[in-house]
């Protein structure tokens, strides 16, 4: 037997996230503390009902609901305040990408995430996952599906760092779908921008600027950049927006951030925005980049980077 049954509904899954229902757990606990609801959860049974839950909730926005644009918020606000778990923030990261992904809720799940992202009361993991949850759902909407080795492991995204880079293959051409988030990316990326720009406090300045969750900020930028891809009509907007804090990272003091920016970069170049690049002073911090840079990875990006660059200003 199942310690809990899986909800049908989605204001079930949402109500079982947020504690446990309002009957008494055995005729014990009724005899014990006098009335229903007054026992406490055992650890198991709380565990059970969070993970089912969370199992749950992707199937249950795919169907839709009436109530999901009402309960996009709310839900996304439980996810990101449930217990920093190994095995639940999988899944929590999975129902964050359902609720952008879901026509009907999208909207109102990438403002509440966006605002909850320059909150005073989130925790770093939180924000780092509204980050990884927003540039999985840009891929997912713009068709892009991840190469599944001959092993069946999947191969890390591009340009993810501390990882081998993958390097999309020159021969093979991927199957035609349409990108859904070229249309989108506007409401994803200058909101976000600006969020990063002005949080809503002197807590949430300072765990946006902390430099594992600016790394993580830019990337995302550059993989939601990939995803729009040369077919957005704003991406000339978006280019401009996400080029300054790129430009800015390039002389953090942290590495991860500057590899993190010149990937923001060179999306900005995949895109075919380089005009965009070529207004900011950007080629001669390039070329000064081999005698003040000391990572080797970096050197090579900013190398491409300014080789880009010149051929389009010779062209």
């Amino acid at each position: 037997l199942l310690l809990v049954q899986p909800p049908h509904f989605l204001r079930s899954a949402y109500e079982m996230l947020l504690g446990p229902l309002k009957t008494p757990i055995t005729p014990l606990s009724e005899e014990v503390y006098g009335k229903p609801g007054d026992a406490p959860e055992p650890a198991a049974m709380a565990r059970a009902r969070v993970l089912t839950a969370l199992a749950e909730l992707p199937k249950l926005i795919h169907y839709g609901s009436e109530e999901l644009p009402r309960l996009a918020g709310p839900i996304s606000s439980r996810l990101l305040r449930l217990e920093a778990v190994h095995d639940i923030a999988d899944l929590e990261l999975k129902a964050l990408v359902s609720l952008l992904v879901a026509d009907s809720s999208r909207r109102h799940a990438v403002q509440h995430l966006i605002a909850e992202f320059g909150s005073e009361d989130l925790p770093l993991p939180s924000r780092r996952m509204i980050l990884d949850a927003l540039g999985t759902a840009s891929r997912e909407l713009s068709g892009c599906q991840e190469t599944v080795e001959r092993s069946g492991s999947l191969k890390p995204a591009l340009g993810t760092v501390g990882k081998t880079r993958r390097f999309a293959s020159a021969t093979h051409i991927p199957p035609s779908t349409s990108n859904r988030f070229a249309s989108e990316a506007r409401h994803f990326i200058l909101p976000l921008v600006a969020r990063w720009r002005q949080p809503a406090g002197s807590a949430a300045a300072w765990a946006l600027g902390e430099a594992s969750t600016v790394a993580e900020f830019l990337h995302s930028l550059g993989v939601m950049l990939e995803s729009a891809g040369r077919a957005c009509p704003e991406k000339e907007l978006l280019a401009r927006d996400c080029g300054e804090p790129a430009m800015e990272g390039l002389s953090h003091k942290e590495l991860l951030v500057r590899r993190c920016s010149l990937f923001v970069l060179s999306r900005i170049v995949l895109i075919g925005c380089e005009e965009i690049l070529l207004e900011l002073p950007i080629l001669m911090q390039l070329e000064a980049f081999p005698f003040v840079e000391s990572d080797e990875t970096c050197r090579r990006m900013a190398a491409g980077l300014r080789a880009s660059l010149s051929q389009r200003t010779l062209s």
